[in-house]
């Protein structure tokens, strides 16, 4: 009997879908790989075919040229799955199904997936039937977080989490060291550098306060130089790229993670970024934007802090928090968390499990 074929539908180039690694770890097929070659990269993978749609766009590319790689890449991609006649499709992205969608519904009803990481267009009315037709003729959909459930159609979701692998030795290490501070409180954003307006009221809230360090790591953290050497700031570390393997090293010597991208919009209002995992499995606060689906998750399990930017006064609020944490109520809390998030991985996992060997259904 033939293994089931599958292709995944990539509308940006490999690299950028770190989580399409999960799903190659659990599938048990063959499968294929139609991807938009944005960037003019060399990219491998495990697949039996690559498939590159060749036509470079980047952020400052006029609307009129990516429509064009748009509808050029759905083409593309439209002619392949016809005359592949898969078994089953991943779709990496909402928009990779919406300009399949007439396609699918007629070739795939019941044999794909959509995995949504973002917010997309669902506050147009039309965008959000078209989205509602493509969801509801899915074998299944899978969301990174369940706040997306706040702006999705209603449905069955399947959650696959942006957690990242960590060491077992890695998080021991991390639970059992000493958790008094005799030392300025270290306060740490790492990952790739963004939202610089605010990134600069982070600086401005613990500028030249001795009781705090705060550091920017990771690619652009160099774009905040110019303002701290205008703030004079004496307490703010910048680094710039690092090797991925000196993440834990990096965070060892960190006491709360900052993730206060802002808040009010629909991209930043419902996403759980990994940082979440990071500071749940290594046990650490983390320092959310009131009114997102991050504050309201992490401080639910006691492990966030809600910092507003906005208020003066802040630094001494973290302060005298950071200090009277019950610990054993906060290692009890960050348990908690991780055993939902693994209850939602074992769904996860055998869901594409299934999918993969040809049992359509959750």
């Amino acid at each position: 009997m033939n293994k089931k074929r599958i292709c995944f539908i990539c509308l940006v180039n490999q690299y950028l879908l770190p989580y399409m690694k999960k799903y190659i770890s659990i599938i048990d097929c063959e499968y294929d790989i139609i991807f938009w070659n944005r960037h003019g990269l060399n990219e491998t993978s495990g697949a039996e075919n690559q498939y590159s749609y060749d036509f470079h766009i980047n952020e400052n590319s006029s609307k009129f040229i990516k429509l064009k790689g748009y509808l050029g890449f759905a083409h593309f991609a439209k002619k392949l799955i016809k005359e592949k006649k898969y078994d089953g499709i991943i779709l990496t992205a909402t928009n990779a199904g919406m300009f399949l969608r007439s396609t699918l519904r007629k070739h795939y009803r019941g044999r794909y997936i959509v995995d949504i990481r973002d917010y997309t267009m669902e506050k147009n009315f039309i965008f959000y039937q078209f989205e509602k037709s493509l969801l509801k003729n899915a074998d299944f959909n899978v969301i990174s977080s369940d706040g997306y459930k706040n702006f999705l159609p209603s449905g069955e979701y399947v959650t696959a989490h942006n957690e990242l692998e960590v060491p077992i030795e890695i998080i021991n290490k991390f639970r059992m060291r000493d958790k008094k501070v005799d030392h300025k409180i270290v306060l740490t954003y790492i990952g790739l550098i963004r939202f610089h307006d605010q990134n600069k009221k982070i600086i401005d809230s613990f500028c030249n306060d001795a009781r705090f360090e705060v550091k920017f790591i990771g690619s652009d953290a160099f774009a905040l130089k110019d303002y701290c050497e205008q703030k004079k700031a004496n307490n703010i570390v910048l680094i710039d790229m690092f090797p991925p393997e000196r993440t834990f090293d990096l965070l060892w010597e960190t006491d709360i993670i900052l993730n206060l991208y802002g808040n009010n919009t629909p991209l930043l209002d419902y996403a759980l970024s990994n940082k979440l995992y990071y500071a749940a499995k290594l046990t650490m606060p983390i320092l959310v934007c009131k009114g997102t689906y991050m504050e309201e998750i992490s401080t639910k399990y006691g492990f966030g802090y809600t910092f507003d930017l906005d208020k003066s006064a802040e630094a001494d609020k973290l302060y005298n928090y950071y200090f009277k944490i019950d610990w054993e109520n906060f290692l009890h809390g960050c348990d908690q968390f991780i055993e939902k998030v693994n209850l939602d991985v074992e769904k996860f996992n055998n869901a594409i499990k299934k999918f993969s060997t040809g049992k359509i259904g959750i």
